[in-house]
Parts: structure tokens; C-alpha cells; sequence
């Protein structure tokens, strides 16, 4: 083999390791931020706001492909009345991954209650847009767009009939797991 086609041999060889080497790096960052993110999670449903914060704020900072810590961070300064600040990170997670449907829900909410409309019916929309067709929240997005005047009501119904079906089966399922749980441990309890 000549040195030329050593040399090229060399950098492919070299170039697929380093491709190997950065995507198992990047997954194992991606599950050490989950990590952090589900410990954030928990200290903020126990009140530890500071604790969940500085847990959600080492997520992104592991992973900034991963927008759902900084959806967190916002739901958190929403939760402490810090709403521009909730605002920012809302934007933060969408700058992430523009088709974030939690951030565009959480903005839309937000905007709502700032007394945004314009704010509100563009997330609206987007989450409308991109959420799918079974989705209790596109139906919620929908008559949210139609009370702000963005959407003909035409089809409401539907919509609204079909996320209290989707509701009604989540419900019965849910009612199922619970019969069958119980006989499944009757079972055990009573051999």
C-alpha cells in the first residue's frame, strides 16, 4: 500500500471512530441529563424549588439538544410567579426543538395569562398544527384558537366530542388496569 492510500486509509479509519466515539458520548450525556431532569422533577414536586432548578439547569447543560429541562425551568418560575422568566425558558426550550408541543403549550397558557393574545394564538396554532389528531391537547389547542377568535368554530363539536371520548376510554382503561390488578393480586393473596 502506497503512503497516499495509507494516509486516507488512516483518516477513514479515524473518522468513523471519532463518529463511533461522539454519538455513544452524546447518548451516554443524554441519559445522565434524563437523570438529572427526573431528580429535578422529583425535588420539585417534593417544594425543593432550588434543588429541582439546579437539577434541571445541569440537564440542559449536559445535553443542550434536550429542550425538556428547560420546559422545566419554566413550569418552575411560573410555579415561584417569576412569569418573564417562565417566558424565557419557555423560549429556550422551543429554540432547542421548534416543534416542542410542551413549550408551545406552556407559552400559549402563559401568554394567555399575561394578557398576550397575539402570543397565545400563534402557539396555539402551532401546537394545533403539529399535535396529532387523537391528542387531547390539539382538541384543548383548538378551542383555545376558537375562543380567541383565530378559528371558525365549524368542527368544534367534533373535536370537543372526540377528546371527551378519548378522555371517556383513557378513563375505562385506566378503571381495567385497576380490576386487573386486583384480581392478579387476589390471586397471589389466595393461592
Amino acid at each position: 500500500m502506497d503512503s497516499r492510500a495509507y494516509r486516507i486509509l488512516a483518516v477513514a479509519t479515524f473518522a468513523c471512530l471519532s463518529a463511533f466515539h461522539v454519538d455513544t458520548f452524546a447518548t451516554g450525556l443524554r441519559d445522565e441529563a434524563v437523570t438529572y431532569r427526573e431528580a429535578g422533577y422529583e425535588r420539585q414536586q417534593q417544594g425543593d424549588l432550588d434543588g429541582a432548578l439546579a437539577a434541571y439547569q445541569k440537564a440542559a447543560s449536559l445535553d443542550p439538544s434536550y429542550p425538556v429541562p428547560r420546559n422545566d425551568v419554566g413550569i418552575l418560575y411560573e410555579q415561584r410567579g417569576d412569569l418573564e422568566r417562565a417566558k424565557q425558558a419557555y423560549q429556550q426550550a422551543l429554540a432547542v426543538d421548534p416543534n416542542y408541543l410542551d413549550a408551545h403549550t406552556n407559552l400559549a397558557l402563559l401568554a394567555e395569562q399575561m394578557g398576550d393574545n397575539a402570543t397565545a394564538t400563534d402557539h396555539w396554532l402551532k401546537r394545533y398544527q403539529l399535535g396529532e389528531t387523537e391528542d387531547v391537547w390539539t382538541a384543548r389547542a383548538g378551542e383555545h384558537l376558537v375562543a380567541l377568535g383565530a378559528m371558525a368554530n365549524q368542527g368544534l363539536k367534533g373535536q370537543m366530542a372526540n377528546r371527551r371520548h378519548l378522555e371517556e376510554q383513557a378513563f375505562q382503561a385506566h378503571e381495567q388496569s385497576l380490576k386487573d390488578y386486583d384480581a392478579v393480586t387476589k390471586r397471589w393473596r389466595h393461592p
